[in-house]
This record gives C-alpha cells, structure tokens and sequence, in this order.
C-alpha cells in the first residue's frame, strides 16, 4: 500500500516540490493533524455538551460574546507586540512581560488566567479574555520569529491574528481542511482591522464553549485552568503550521502548495483509524 506522501509525489498537484519540500509538507500535515489530540477531543465534548447552551443563551449574551472576541483581538493587537521580548514596552505596566517566552511558558500563564478568570464564572472569564488572547497572540507572535518572520513586520502581526481564523477546537467535520485553506486565502492582504473582523465571528464560537464551561463560579476556575492550555496549545500548533507553509510558498505558487498540502492532508485523514489519530509532536 502506497503512503500518503507517495501518492502526492505522484499527482500534479505536488509537482514541482522536491523531496525535501514533500517531506516538510507531509510533517506539517502531521502536526495539523494533531492538533486535535486527546485532551482536545476531551475540550470537544464538553463544547457538544454545551452546545444546546449557546443556542439559548439570551441575545444580548450573545452579542456580547462576539463583541468580546473583537475587542480581545484589538487589545491583544497592541497588547502583544508591546510585550515582546526585546522590544520597549509601548503600554504602562507590560514591561515585566518582555522576559517571559516559550510556548510552555505561555500555557502555564493562561492556566493561571483561566483559573482567575473562572472564579466569579461568567463576567470575570469575559473580563479575562483579553489577556488571555494576548497571551496566546504573544506566543504566536514568538512562533513566527522562529521561522524567520519578523513580528514587528504589520504583514507578519497579521498573519499572526489570522492564526486564531484557521480552525478551533470543534469536532471535525469534511470541511475542516478546505476551510483552513479557504481562510488562508481570504486573509492575503488584508488590513488589520478587516482581518479582526474576519476573524472574530471563528473565534467568538470557540469563545463561547470556552465561556459557558467556566460559567459556574468556582468550577469554572478549575474548568479555565484545564481548557485555557489545551486552546493555547492548539493555537500553537497551528502557527506552526501556518508559518511553516508560508516558507514553503516564499518558493512556489501558493495555489500549488494549498492543493499539494490538501492533498496529503486528506489522504492521511482518510487513513487514520478511528480513535487513533496522529501522534502529537513533543512540546
């Protein structure tokens, strides 16, 4: 039986790619697979437990939720860059922040904003957040620099808010790939304040699984401090991928590398055994 990555060597879709790009993209697909690992999956079913929730959920919650995830976006815009390291702070009382790096890093401090932001249950996650996104953009921002791009860059800083439109961690479904690279396509060359507004309405339904789950105060502390790391993770995993695809496109027609890496993405999805899905890379 022929591998994922033997039947793309094999299709246009992928010719023009060497071995090595081949290989890359095949990990990368990987790693995007793997996203969705255990405890995610966990994170999935306690969101289809709530999921009647957020359908009766009041309006005005509603739409607060979904202001929510905008705002966050615009304050983790500046919130982020301005606690890079190596960078001066721009925003009164975020220096502390510059020291503070890696992705382990990262989800340990979300933990801990989960944990406070669930004790009062509903209003204080709202009032989280914020920092929370900041955070997990901050990570982003990190993940970036690693594959050359420079954060500082207002290209670079959007497509690291447009990380957080690429999926979430909702239970798959057909369209999950085609839609990672739908909105990749959609994002090229958007202002900030487009990209925010793109991006919001995706988020703002992982915002709501996540809120309703630390609803209850007290329970909801324990419910950020376990749900925050596994969104951070998530979210980490995917710049990954996205930024490892954006070097691979500095060298082809991004077209081409969207279909070679649907391609593989779907062959492995097709093959992975139900209950088993790719092994999550080490972090």
């Amino acid at each position: 039986m022929t591998s994922p990555l033997d039947e793309a060597r094999a299709s246009n879709s992928c010719s023009g790619l060497d071995s090595a790009e081949l290989e890359e993209l095949d990990a990368v697909a990987r790693l995007y697979l793997s996203a969705n690992d255990g405890f995610m999956r966990l994170v999935n079913r306690l969101g289809e437990s709530v999921g009647s929730a957020i359908d009766r959920l009041p309006q005005d919650w509603r739409a607060r939720i979904d202001g929510a995830a905008e705002t966050a976006l615009q304050i983790a815009w500046e919130g982020a860059a301005a606690t890079r390291p190596r960078r001066d702070a721009r925003l009164r009382g975020t220096a502390p922040l510059r020291w503070a790096t890696g992705e382990r890093w990262h989800r340990y401090a979300t933990a801990a904003t989960g944990a406070l932001g669930g004790l009062g249950g509903l209003p204080t996650t709202l009032a989280d957040l914020p920092v929370t996104i900041t955070l997990i953009l901050r990570s982003i921002q990190q993940i970036a620099a690693e594959y050359g791009e420079d954060p500082a860059a207002d290209d670079v800083r959007r497509q690291c808010v447009a990380v957080f439109a690429l999926g979430g961690p909702l239970p798959e479904d057909d369209e999950q790939d085609a839609s990672l690279l739908a909105v990749r396509l959609a994002l090229t060359g958007k202002a900030a304040v487009d990209i925010i507004r793109i991006v919001a309405p995706r988020l703002g339904i992982v915002v709501s699984e996540k809120l309703l789950a630390q609803a209850t105060p007290l329970l909801g502390a324990a419910a950020g401090a376990a749900i925050n790391p596994a969104f951070t993770r998530y979210y980490q995993r995917l710049a990954h991928v996205h930024f490892r695809l954006r070097a691979i496109e500095q060298r082809h027609a991004p077209e081409q590398v969207r279909a070679c890496f649907d391609r593989i993405v779907r062959a492995k999805r097709g093959r992975a055994s139900p209950g088993h899905p790719p092994a999550a890379p080490a972090d």
